[in-house]
């Protein structure tokens, strides 16, 4: 068994990008794979993604509105696993697909179009959406992030049942087909040592 977790920044471009390629990855493997998709959102994420837009770090307002929306797509994509992992996967990348840079305000219209598009029982993710453990789920993922040892997105951690390592922290890839031949080479010699220039194991 292999799980993928992708940590993102809900409005990160990269990131959007770094979804599909897992998503595809994901679905080439023989193996089964459980994918799931973190959503971090804290004021060192904006700042990143500040900088990746070449924006003005000082612009208070701007990093505030930033900040909100990726909280509230960050909620959405919560409050949509309660309906199915695969189906808050479409939802978040479907957001995304409407986003600006700068990112806009968070619209609640664009959410609803997007939820009906994708099949949602609206009236079902508006009660999960309202839940307290909604807020106490994204504090877990961001404590899992510091577990892991995440520092910049979008960043995978691959766990692989049949390794002797815990885990494994991805450097950066930016080829595809490199990614799928490293996760390839995890898959079939899971007792191969890794090299610390791509990888980071976990402890």
């Amino acid at each position: 068994m292999l799980e993928l977790f992708l940590f993102i920044n809900p409005i990160g471009t990269r990131c959007r990008e770094a979804e599909l390629v897992v998503q595809r990855l994901a679905q080439e493997l023989k193996q089964k794979v459980s994918l799931r998709f973190v959503p971090l959102v804290n004021f060192t994420v904006i700042d990143q993604y500040m900088a990746d837009a070449h924006l003005d770090p000082h612009n208070l307002p701007l990093r505030n509105q930033l900040f909100d929306t990726a909280y509230q797509l960050a909620v959405d994509y919560k409050a949509a696993q309660f309906q199915g992992n695969e189906k808050a996967r479409k939802l978040l990348i479907m957001e995304q697909s409407h986003m600006t840079i700068p990112v806009a305000p968070y619209d609640k219209e664009t959410a609803y179009e997007c939820l009906k598009a994708v099949g949602f029982d609206l009236a079902a993710f508006a009660e999960d959406r309202r839940r307290e453990e909604m807020h106490h789920c994204l504090a877990s993922d961001q404590a899992i992030a510091v577990e892991m040892g995440i520092t910049k997105l979008p960043a995978v951690v691959i766990m692989n049942s049949a390794s002797p390592n815990p885990g494994l922290r991805l450097g950066n890839l930016k080829s595809y087909e490199r990614f799928k031949s490293l996760v390839q080479t995890i898959i079939t010699q899971p007792d191969l040592q890794p090299s610390k220039d791509l990888f980071h194991v976990l402890q």
